[in-house]
């Protein structure tokens, strides 16, 4: 895999910015340690700490202590019921063999990648045509696109699963 593709796009993308309209601000975010990523479950689902050391022990071996992969693989376990609230217990509960076995995103191209396929395929349709459009898009043309049909009839499945 080539990665330096992205980067080197960024990077030259914010030395154009930067000569255009002045200073740019890089801040670089690292991994967080073990007890970072323990701190930040434990406060997410406000669990006591020492409850919540196995999942995190097994949330940082899958991310790193990457932040941003912390999070979106905390969010992949969500919805995939491999983290829930038990209403009969009144705690959060997790499936830690599921959770070891999980693969997960190497990248976040990868992991927007995943999230995009899991779309309803008329809305991957309109991202297709949306992406064809550039990088920008108003709402009258995205107005125009979610007439079409077949789109209409996803946007409605998109509805209905957000209030699932």
């Amino acid at each position: 895999r080539i990665r330096l593709v992205p980067t080197i796009l960024l990077q030259s993308r914010c030395e154009s910015l930067n000569v255009k309209k002045g200073a740019i601000t890089s801040i670089n975010v690292g991994s967080i340690s073990k007890e970072d990523v323990n701190d930040l479950i434990s406060d997410t689902i406000q669990t006591p700490s020492e409850l919540t050391q196995p999942l995190s022990d097994a949330v940082y071996k899958k991310t790193s202590g990457k932040p941003l992969l912390v999070i979106r693989f905390l969010h992949s376990l969500w919805d995939e019921e491999l983290l829930q609230f038990s209403l009969e217990s009144k705690s959060w509960t997790w499936d830690i063999d599921a959770i070891d076995s999980k693969e997960i995103c190497d990248g976040v191209v990868e992991l927007m990648s995943k999230k995009i396929l899991q779309l309803p395929h008329g809305c991957q349709d309109t991202l297709k045509l949306l992406a064809c459009l550039g990088s920008k898009c108003n709402e009258s043309t995205l107005k125009l696109l979610m007439t079409d049909e077949r789109i209409s009839d996803q946007k409605s499945d998109l509805k209905t699963r957000q209030k699932d």
